[in-house]
């Protein structure tokens, strides 16, 4: 009932606001019969031509009339293009006292006070019917126009002008905003009439560009359209009825139109797309503004995604490949100590027991010590599952029961006292050549070893599996096996070397047609199950949690979409609370939203979470792997402390460094990816099969699983304390608790540095984070993304969107994390499921780079973001005739530590040529360099050789370049990489110098695509390296209606609404020039 009545009041108050907008601010545009002689008739009618102000019933206007702070408010909003903004807010609630919610301006006065444009009493009222004084409407302007403005009239006033408004009158008045009265006086005092509000309405418009929507010559006019130039185009437009013409201050008839044409002219377009005002000009107008076009030259370049492969990455130095392992355990506990895990467990007495991780990834050596037992002694694996076709044994032989000896092909085996209940035993070979593994580590892939099923408990139903471990053709000495999930227990091939090589029985076909083995022939898996949980000699970082183990990735270290998916949903139902990804798929087409992906999320909800390695194919950006681009996803990227270099590798470096191979983000659609950062290196378990059993690795696939063991921690601990937490807010968490780490973006590092003590108490006091609000922005690929990033263009003016997905209105406080950033509103209103645009300035510096800031919005009771908006723009160098196609930069960079470069490489551009030089001379030089090199989609191209200081034995180089045949258009990525080896020259940092030099640039190359708009700016002097605002007004060329969407306009993206967008542009000198991107 409540419902249908707000649904009725609703209509009524849609049905009186149509009413009074008719009435009031929508008349034709013909002259009113009070206005005809009056001081301010032409402004007067070119307003209401414009659609901006209207007369009244009677058909008159009332110049002399006041207007009231509501009226003066909306006035306001309209002029500045924002009705749509303020329509948003009609299902929000009362703002002023007195201005109740079927008030006809509520929403106008309320979007203007979010802008800071008006503001109320102190009694909570805003008296709306108030008439608006001059000192009032001054400071509105003003406000309106953010005090960007020019004039230099000298103005004086013979009357006191009251303290708060003083100056404030005086800029408006140098400006040409305002004037005084005849006598010498401003009168701020005195109320303001709708004639004065229409004029000085217009001169605000004026100062905005947006006062005429055209400026063109007009070549004929009819009953119905008129037909002008501009800007070198010939178009025809629809008049309006009623349109009026003006020549001067004169007001003409269409016949004494005809008489003056062709002749220069300024037109106003109405709302509804018609010309409603034509003022012709004696002669052309001067302009600072030119209008240029220019084609779109950077077509985006898509991949289709690779084969899914392991994140594993050696070290930059081959010779330092192989770590010497004699301690073992001093490598994760330098690794736990920069994760502050002893912050974790100070608070907590905990070791991941109860929890369940899912290795998802090559294998786990299943005999391997540290993975036998948790540290309440129960079983350490308990699930082994082989989605991969390796490993797989057709069991194609028959032979009878009861029998001890099996020939086949010439060859006796022995076989083992077992029954079957059958009476029929199925057999065949495990090969090493097929299966392409030495599995009995002589050297060779020349052995077989016999493969014996037994349907021990039911007949017909394969259930026991005998294996030929030794060799010897003898199975009486073996033990039968059934499946891990069953048994949990594992074969074991000896080598001669006292290695071993471990492998389970992973499935039984209950028909005895197929027998397939498990085990880790790369030995990632087992890597990143040590890291996770091990539980020995080295002490993993939930030792007490158990194991899921899913091999998916074969020999090559690849899988198969499909697999990969299979193998997620099995460790879900089979209970895992953390599943871990140490692999990925690379250049993903989608923005986070394929089919793995979805599959993440969706099992994210049901209370898993995720942590996955963010990829390795660092440093440059956009370079993730998927599915570590879910939303619902930790990804962790790898970075390295001072003291894990020196445990490690012997290096001594002065700060933490991210990995050069650690993919940066952010997604496509401008989310954050990675979450965070976590240890990228580490000694961990290694199958048996050579060494002693632990090994070295460097990846995203090792950071990934410390964060794994942490939430196994955490989630251990929330239960033992009686809550639980979801992916959400864990997320949270994670924004409150990570590490800053200097000089590193949150495109490159998420959040941070991943601290889990500081996480674990973020997460015990928070309360269960409900993602209240949505944001999203226009991305040019996708059509919106989660965030913004601008690689081919950069932002001018490109809103965000916020929804409410609660049922009740809330108000959002905005700040930003970046002085480049900044929100227009500082607070803003959304009603309960609505929907608000968050217009979004954007000064960049003026040096070119890498900029990442956030908005982030909050509610009056909250202690931390309620909602975070990444902004990730890339700010090329440019590269044109004018500096002959050349940059010539130099640098220096500590060890470990990079530097990007982003370069904008035009159409038609036949070769790119870079180099990188270190100074010094041969044996004296002063660093040790290389670049990396991405093509504008974000894949990685290639990268130089090393420069500089070499390692022993090895020929040092004073440059190193590349070539790049035909380059594709758009921002390519250079990043110097300052070796971390620098210590063992003897040296801290490097000095370089990188140059790129474009060759065989065919200017001709234009876009071919007809232009789609047409494009007009009223002629206006701009002043030179000042703020200036200019108006672009742009039409569909064949429809003639106003555009709203996206336009590049300068390299930058701005949003076009009902026809027209205003840029605040600083020109360097007299002229400046709009360049339209078609």
């Amino acid at each position: 009932m409540v419902s249908h009545r707000q649904n009725i009041y609703r209509l009524i108050l849609a049905f009186v606001l149509l009413l009074v907008i008719l009435t009031c601010f929508a008349l034709p545009a013909t002259a009113f019969p009070d206005t005809a002689d009056h001081w301010a008739a032409t402004e007067i009618n070119l307003l209401a031509a414009k659609g901006l102000v209207g007369g009244y019933p009677d058909g008159s206007f009332r110049p002399e009339r006041g207007v009231t702070r509501a009226e003066f408010a909306r006035l306001l909003i309209s002029a500045l293009n924002m009705d749509d903004s303020a329509w948003a807010l009609e299902t929000s609630h009362q703002l002023f006292r007195d201005v109740p919610v079927g008030h006809w301006a509520r929403v106008y006065i309320q979007l203007a006070w979010e802008l800071g444009i008006v503001s109320g009493y102190k009694d909570g009222t805003f008296r709306p019917d108030q008439v608006i004084s001059r000192a009032e409407m001054v400071s509105m302007l003003l406000r309106a126009l953010k005090f960007v403005g020019h004039g230099d009239q000298e103005v004086s006033f013979t009357d006191e002008l009251p303290d708060w408004a003083r100056d404030g009158i005086m800029l408006a008045a140098k400006w040409g905003l305002v004037n005084g009265f005849e006598d010498g006086t401003f009168r701020a005092g005195a109320p303001v009439t709708r004639a004065q509000a229409a004029v000085f309405l217009s001169r605000m418009l004026s100062q905005r560009g947006a006062l005429y929507e055209i400026y063109g010559n007009v070549l004929s006019v009819d009953e119905s359209t008129i037909t002008l130039g501009i800007e070198g185009q010939v178009a025809t437009l629809p008049l309006r009825e009623g349109c009026l013409f003006y020549a001067g201050a004169q007001q003409l008839d269409r016949n004494g139109l005809v008489n003056e044409l062709p002749q220069p002219a300024l037109l106003a377009v109405h709302r509804e797309g018609k010309v409603a005002f034509v003022q012709l000009l004696e002669d052309a107008l001067d302009s600072s503004i030119r209008i240029a076009y220019q084609g779109d030259g950077t077509g985006a370049q898509v991949n289709a995604r690779t084969g899914v492969s392991f994140m594993e990455q050696p070290l930059e130095d081959a010779d330092l490949s192989a770590a010497s392992t004699a301690d073992p355990a001093a490598s994760l506990a330098t690794t736990k100590k920069a994760m502050n895990l002893a912050g974790l467990l100070r608070d907590v007495n905990v070791d991941g027991r109860g929890q369940i991780i899912a290795i998802i990834d090559s294998g786990v050596d299943p005999g391997h010590p540290d993975l036998q037992r948790t540290t309440n002694n129960r079983t350490k694996i308990i699930g082994w599952r082989n989605f991969t076709g390796e490993g797989k044994v057709e069991l194609s032989g028959t032979a009878p029961a009861g029998s001890s000896v099996l020939s086949h092909q010439g060859v006796s085996y022995r076989l083992p006292g077992v029954s079957s209940k059958s009476g029929v035993l199925r057999f065949g070979f495990l090969d090493e050549e097929s299966q392409g593994v030495d599995f009995n580590l002589d050297g060779d892939l020349t052995d077989r070893f016999l493969v014996l099923a037994v349907d021990s408990k039911k007949a017909g139903v394969y259930d026991l599996v005998f294996l030929d471990t030794q060799g010897d053709r003898d199975l009486s000495n073996e033990t039968g096996l059934e499946a891990y999930d069953l048994s949990r227990a594992y074969a074991t091939f000896r080598g001669p070397f006292g290695n071993s090589f471990n492998l389970v029985v992973s499935h039984v076909d209950p028909a005895g047609t197929t027998v397939v083995f498990g085990y880790d022939q790369l030995g990632h898996g087992t890597q990143v199950a040590g890291i996770a949980a091990a539980n020995g000699v080295i002490q993993g970082v939930a030792p007490g949690a158990r194991l899921l183990v899913a091999k998916v990735l074969d020999r090559e270290g690849t899988t198969q979409w499909e697999q990969l998916a299979e193998a997620i949903r099995w460790a879900a139902a089979e209970g895992a609370d953390v599943i871990n990804l140490s692999l990925g798929y690379y250049r993903d087409e989608t923005a986070g939203n394929n089919t793995l992906t979805k599959l993440a999320d969706d099992l994210s909800e049901q209370g898993i979470i995720f942590t996955v390695a963010a990829g390795n194919e660092g440093p440059g950006l956009g370079t993730l792997a998927t599915p570590g681009n879910a939303k619902s996803a930790i990804s962790v990227g790898a970075y390295i402390t001072p003291e894990m270099w020196r445990t490690d590798y012997g290096y001594e470096v002065s700060s933490p460094t991210l990995w050069h191979f650690s993919s940066a983000g952010p997604r496509q659609d401008g989310l954050m990816v990675p979450t965070v950062v976590a240890p990228g290196s580490a000694v961990s378990t290694w199958p048996l099969t050579a060494g002693n059993g632990y090994r070295r690795g460097e990846g995203t696939s090792i950071a990934a699983p410390h964060v794994a063991g942490a939430v196994a921690l955490m989630r251990q601990a929330a239960g033992e304390l009686g809550f639980d937490f979801d992916w959400n807010d864990f997320k949270q968490a994670l924004a409150a608790g990570s590490q800053s780490l200097p000089n590193m973006t949150a495109a490159e590092v998420g959040y941070g540095a991943f601290d889990a003590g500081r996480t674990w108490r973020e997460l015990r006091q928070q309360e269960a984070f409900y993602r209240l609000f949505r944001g999203y922005a226009y991305n040019r690929r996708l059509g919106f993304g989660e965030g913004l990033y601008s690689r081919e263009v950069m932002p001018g003016d490109v809103p965000y969107y916020v929804i409410n997905q609660g049922d009740q209105e809330q108000i959002i406080f905005w700040s930003s994390t970046a002085e480049w950033l900044k929100p227009l509103f500082q607070m803003t209103s959304l009603p309960a499921g609505g929907r608000r645009e968050l217009p979004v300035e954007y000064v960049l510096p003026r040096e070119p780079g890498l900029y990442t800031g956030w908005l982030e919005g909050r509610l009056l009771t909250s202690t931390g973001a309620d909602i975070r908006l990444m902004t990730t723009v890339i700010k090329p160098y440019l590269l044109h005739r004018e500096n002959m196609y050349r940059q010539e930069l130099s640098g220096s960079l500590p060890a470990g530590q990079f530097k990007r470069y982003f370069f904008k490489v035009p159409e038609g551009t036949a070769a790119m040529q870079l180099s990188l030089a270190v100074t010094g001379s041969q044996g004296r030089f002063d660093g040790r360099v290389r670049f990396h090199v991405n093509q504008p989609n974000g894949a990685p191209y290639g990268m130089s050789d090393w420069v500089g200081l070499a390692p022993a034995g090895q020929a040092s180089q004073g440059w190193s370049g590349l070539v790049i045949e035909q380059p594709q258009a758009g921002i390519w990525e250079v990043v110097v990489y300052s070796s971390a080896s620098l210590s063992t020259y003897g040296r801290r940092d490097s000095h370089y110098r990188l140059s790129v030099q474009l060759a065989g640039v065919d200017e001709s190359k234009t876009s071919s695509r007809p232009l789609p708009y047409l494009v007009s700016i009223a002629p206006k002097e701009l002043v030179p390296g000042e703020p200036n605002y200019v108006t672009v007004h742009v039409f569909d060329r064949d429809t003639l209606r106003p555009v709203t969407g996206m336009l590049t306009i300068n390299e930058q993206l701005y949003q076009v609404k009902k026809g027209q967008v205003t840029l605040t542009v600083v020109p360097q000198n007299q002229e400046f020039v709009v360049n339209i991107q078609i």
